[in-house]
């Protein structure tokens, strides 16, 4: 969860804005309360270009200063009414730190944050946007009242966003820790990071996936290489995030390690009720990075998954080395009343 403060500058931020006061008293209490609970504060600032009175270096460009960011806290600027807009970088950011959940407050109603709800809806953000925490000034077609009550009460509710008193979302950002997934972890440990693979991770995936066969394998021909390559950037585009969960650890700038979980829904019987199962297709760190509790943190943070999806079980085939850490983790030995089988289609 993130709250999204949207181009409250000081050009626009002031008397003219409908319900002004209690906007302004509204978006202070978020704030304050989100740096209190440690959700983290983002703004963004509109830029209308140079020369306009409303870009870099103007005075009415920077943030109004009641509600001025702290220390460390990410500014994104645009130019376009969208802050999920390509050019920013804000939906990037938010992806590689797997947010899902995005509190949307700022300036205007009718304007940028119309787009942004818009934008961050359809691009799979779940958008909260708390009563009176946005606001506008009359246009030629409409009064700002009716502006106001139009989106926050007729467009968005039901079809882009929830829209919750400000109590509510005070309640949600207070709580946000124990609705978190707990395998999102973004915070360092000796320099890795560990988080869910994104779309943006698809080449670094890609390239984990062959290290991994050509350590299981010994090697691999340029042919398995190069059918490797050529299959495993649309699986990775169709599933990932789907079917298939990557829980990865980052360093230096790529990936270091990875761990696949498959989902599979099958018919339910006595063992999963819903239907709900999954497997481990591989877990992989690179050499330097061996030995420094990686496995076990991704292993973690998948059953942390799995638990909260309601996934009946994780299967996996453990090698010589992996089999003491998944029995460390709670991983059993199965015991099977039938026999393994299988029956080849294709001589590969």
């Amino acid at each position: 969860m993130v709250l999204l403060v949207i181009d409250v500058q000081k050009g626009i931020t002031d008397e003219r804005l409908y319900e002004y006061q209690q906007f302004e008293k509204n978006l202070k209490t978020l704030i304050e309360a989100s740096r209190k609970c440690g959700v983290e504060v983002i703004y963004v600032r509109h830029d209308d270009g140079p020369g306009s009175g409303f870009s870099v270096g103007d005075a009415d460009f920077e943030i109004y200063d009641g509600i001025a960011p702290a220390t460390g806290e990410k500014i994104f600027d645009k130019k376009v009414n969208s802050a999920f807009h390509d050019s920013t970088g804000l939906d990037k950011y938010l992806k590689s730190k797997n947010i899902k959940k995005v509190i949307a407050v700022g300036l205007q109603t009718d304007y940028c944050i119309d787009a942004t709800v818009k934008s961050g809806f359809e691009r799979g953000y779940e958008m909260i946007v708390p009563e009176y925490s946005n606001s506008t000034r009359s246009n030629p077609y409409m009064d700002a009242k009716t502006t106001y009550e139009y989106f926050n009460k007729n467009m968005w509710p039901g079809r882009y966003a929830t829209c919750p008193t400000v109590s509510e979302t005070l309640e949600m950002i207070r709580n946000h820790k124990k609705n978190d997934n707990s395998y999102r972890i973004n915070g360092d440990r000796e320099g890795v990071v560990y988080d869910i693979a994104n779309i943006n991770d698809i080449s670094e995936l890609v390239r984990l996936r062959i290290l991994y066969m050509i350590d299981d394998f010994g090697s691999i021909t340029d042919e398995e290489r190069e059918g490797m390559e050529k299959q495993l950037p649309g699986y990775f585009e169709r599933e990932l995030g789907k079917k298939l969960i990557a829980f990865v650890a980052r360093a230096e700038g790529r990936l270091v390690a990875a761990a696949y979980l498959l989902i599979i829904e099958k018919p339910a019987n006595p063992f999963f009720l819903n239907g709900l199962d999954s497997e481990v297709l591989s877990v992989y760190t690179e050499e330097d990075y061996r030995g420094r509790g990686i496995c076990s943190q991704l292993m973690k943070n998948m059953i942390a998954y799995a638990t909260e999806h309601k996934i009946s079980r994780i299967d996996l085939i453990a090698t010589d080395d992996g089999y003491p850490i998944y029995k460390k983790l709670g991983f059993e030995d199965k015991t099977q009343k039938y026999k393994d089988m299988r029956y080849k289609v294709l001589n590969q």
